[in-house]
């Protein structure tokens, strides 16, 4: 397959049809290729909304799933294709927050986000962009009530839907600036 670098999904597809490694390693890229898709779509129909898909971490093999430029801001988007529902649990007083899916700790994925949006910000190199974390789960169990999302430690946790409502939300951004801030990280960050 010719030309895979930079739409949805396209390193976790790689790395699913990689040899050598036990196949149920490749069956978790695979699903984690679907979720991305799944995603990938959501941002290209939003209605004024550019997105960029799997664009390299610089200095590192890993990815960013998609960055998402709309009329709110800058969305950094980490797409999840994992069973059970995200829940928000608090410890002790309160003070300490988890993130669980499916009965899972799953809290590593928050530093993750927060770290894919410290490279996105450096890249923009735009203090007054809004500019946020989110962690899509696709096909999730969502609690009834639920579905629409929480935050955890500023990162955002939602469903597909609910990106969408986020994508659909008016902002500062005109298109023309969109366009701009787009172009720009592209230019800065490189298909993986």
């Amino acid at each position: 397959m010719t030309g895979i670098h930079g739409w949805a999904g396209a390193s976790a597809h790689r790395e699913a049809v990689l040899g050598g490694r036990p196949a149920h390693e490749g069956r978790a890229w695979a699903k984690g290729a679907e979720g991305e898709i799944a995603v990938g779509r959501v941002l290209d129909a939003a209605e004024g909304v550019r997105a960029l898909h799997d664009r390299a971490v610089p200095g590192s093999t890993a990815n960013i799933d998609h960055i998402a430029v709309a009329p709110s801001g800058v969305l950094v988007i980490d797409a999840k294709h994992y069973a059970g529902a995200p829940r928000l649990v608090r410890l002790g007083d309160g003070s300490i927050l988890r993130l669980r899916v499916g009965g899972a700790d799953r809290t590593e994925l928050v530093a993750g986000a927060r770290r894919q949006l410290g490279i996105v910000a450096e890249a923009l190199d735009e203090r007054d962009v809004p500019i946020r974390a989110v962690l899509c789960f696709v096909d999730a169990d969502w609690e009834p009530g639920n579905e629409r999302g929480f935050l955890i430690d500023g990162v955002g946790v939602t469903s597909p839907a609910g990106l969408g409502e986020l994508l659909a939300m008016p902002g500062p951004l005109s298109a023309a600036r969109v366009e701009e801030l787009h172009a720009r990280l592209r230019a800065r960050l490189a298909a993986a």
